[in-house]
């Protein structure tokens, strides 16, 4: 790993850490204030197809996505496997589990997603949300899709949504700042990748916002901009 990655690595955990220490799952005025909505409406898609679903929520946080599809699948035989680096994200998660009656069906597991291993046709649904971006390379983001692929059951769904052409910018004075982040990839070469990658499926929606989202990540306040994608695909075919 080259110093760069790991000085943007650092960063990003020490940010999450302090995040997760002041504020909870769906505390209004914050990123966590609800589920992402396409979370929720490729969740909603299966659903209308099968009540029991395995799914893996890679780059799971808090629990924001997690705890919302658990509610929602209340009452079925279903399992959520969620899994992030930072242990402190784990132990919020699984106290937030408890908290909203749903830690039978959640599995929690700390684990770095550019080297977790999926089981071959286990799940119905990978959600990968603004998770990816921080892995170490192209190279490894080839692999991890890869791995997505092979661990999805015909007809699931696999869900990205990722963070491109990083910007940060200083609040007080709108001074741009070198962003820390690991893979901060053009928005066109991103959609290109997710684009080969999935040829083979059907791709249900590729997308993408502007985002600008106040951060207490450095020894001032910033801004960080990006143009998120929003990418779902679904196998239809081994």
């Amino acid at each position: 790993m080259d110093r760069q990655f790991e000085e943007a690595r650092k960063m990003e955990e020490n940010y999450h850490k302090q995040f997760y220490q002041e504020h909870d799952i769906y505390e209004e005025g914050t990123w966590m204030a609800g589920p992402m909505p396409v979370v929720m409406d490729s969740l909603a898609r299966l659903m209308r197809l099968k009540q029991n679903l395995t799914i893996l929520d890679l780059g799971a946080g808090a629990g924001r996505n997690t705890i919302a599809m658990a509610e929602k699948l209340k009452g079925t035989s279903s399992e959520l496997i969620a899994v992030d680096l930072l242990e402190e994200a784990v132990q919020s998660l699984v106290e937030h589990a408890k908290d909203y009656k749903v830690d039978h069906m959640i599995s929690a597991e700390q684990a770095d997603i550019e080297h977790y291993e999926m089981r071959k046709n286990r799940y119905d649904y990978i959600a990968a949300c603004s998770c990816l971006e921080h892995l170490s390379s192209e190279e490894a983001l080839s692999k991890v899709i890869r791995r997505m692929k092979e661990g999805t059951k015909l007809g699931g769904i696999n869900l990205i949504t990722m963070s491109t052409n990083v910007e940060e910018v200083t609040i007080q004075d709108h001074r741009p700042r070198e962003p820390l982040i690991e893979l901060n990839l053009p928005t066109l070469h991103a959609e290109e990748i997710l684009a080969d990658q999935y040829k083979d499926w059907e791709i249900l929606f590729t997308e993408r916002v502007t985002q600008a989202i106040p951060e207490q990540k450095y020894d001032e306040p910033t801004e960080f901009r990006c143009q998120l994608i929003r990418f779902a695909a679904q196998k239809r075919s081994e």
